[in-house]
């Protein structure tokens, strides 16, 4: 992400406090900056922010004694914050449209959207932030600043249901963009996009295999119409690996081989071959040992599920280390036969 310059729109933006991150961990002091009075100054301290971190991250990955962290005391705490390559070109490689307020159907338990100010969107508190982010955008673009072939990820809120929609779908039209969405609605505009551009994608956090499961998760007892809506972007898509799906964990909830032998069915019919096993990232730094434990767990069992079923996975929101017990704990499932 620090190489890639990756531009997040990162929660409310209209609070005048900083919204442009490098990424979305769920930790303190994440190196972020402002929208700014005109889109040239947004954009400038964006790019100066990144190359100060990436200036401070070296300094600190060759001497033990740097000094005090000034740009990246956030990402000290961060569990993928590793040395690495980090110089890039200057470009912009990644852009999250994860702005709000935003509104969304949706009652997801891991998420706080649709019970607070980042779901409350109207015109009057919201439309001079958002004014500003796409004419910061406009900015970037016009001057060569986003490299050619940037990802795009719209996931502001619900896109079916967004306010600025159409904008939206007119900035990452012909781009390489993921839209997530809940597929509560099926949306002509995300699926005209699935046919026209084999480079666009939906990514949809399906979260449970059954209808009790998903009310449990979702707050809303229409797992049916969803699974339908999903079927059919399928059928818009004009290549494979459109349509991706998530799975977050929760312990004691949705992680049972009933739920998990259900969505790889699921797959099975979309011929999707690969799933993103995740969790709620709002507690990623606050888990209890018991219940990281139950989490590991459940997600070595999907895992070794998956191998069996020739279907790849990535488990980008665990730490590296818990990467490695997952995998781990799969292998011996694997190896004793108990998957």
């Amino acid at each position: 992400m620090i190489r890639a310059f990756a531009l997040n729109f990162n929660g409310r933006i209209n609070t005048g406090r900083k919204c442009l991150t490098l990424c979305c961990e769920p930790i303190d002091d994440l190196p972020a900056s402002t929208l700014e009075d005109t889109p040239q100054e947004t954009i400038e301290r964006f790019i100066e922010m990144c190359s100060n971190v990436i200036k401070e991250s070296k300094e600190h990955a060759a001497h033990a004694n740097a000094g005090k962290r000034l740009h990246t005391a956030g990402c000290a705490n961060c569990a993928n914050y590793i040395p690495g390559q980090w110089d890039g070109d200057g470009l912009i490689h990644y852009i999250n449209l994860s702005m709000y307020p935003a509104p969304c159907q949706s009652k997801c338990i891991y998420c706080g959207v649709h019970s607070g100010e980042s779901g409350r969107f109207t015109k009057e508190t919201c439309s001079a932030a958002y004014e500003q982010m796409f004419d910061a955008l406009d900015y970037a673009r016009k001057k060569g600043l986003i490299a050619p072939g940037a990802f795009w990820q719209v996931s502001s809120g619900e896109i079916a249901i967004h306010p600025y929609r159409e904008r939206i779908f007119n900035l990452v039209a012909d781009q390489r963009a993921t839209f997530f969405t809940n597929c509560f609605i099926f949306d002509e505009k995300v699926a005209e996009n699935l046919s026209k551009n084999p480079n666009s994608a939906i990514n949809f956090s399906i979260d449970a295999g059954t209808p009790q499961t998903w009310l449990k998760v979702k707050g809303v007892d229409n797992f049916k119409e969803v699974t339908e809506n999903l079927a059919r972007y399928f059928g818009a898509s004009s290549g494979p690996g459109q349509i991706t799906l998530k799975y977050i964990i929760l312990p004691g909830i949705n992680d049972n081989m009933v739920d998990f032998l259900s969505v790889i069915g699921i797959m099975k019919v979309l011929r999707i071959k690969h799933l993103t096993i995740a969790r709620d990232t709002s507690k990623k730094y606050e888990v209890a040992s018991e219940e990281s434990n139950k989490l590991l767990n459940a997600a070595a069992y999907l895992l070794a599920m998956l191998y069996r079923k020739d279907i790849s996975a990535d488990m980008f929101t665990y730490t590296p280390n818990e990467r490695e017990k997952v995998v781990a704990i799969a292998n011996e499932l694997l190896h004793t036969g108990k998957v």
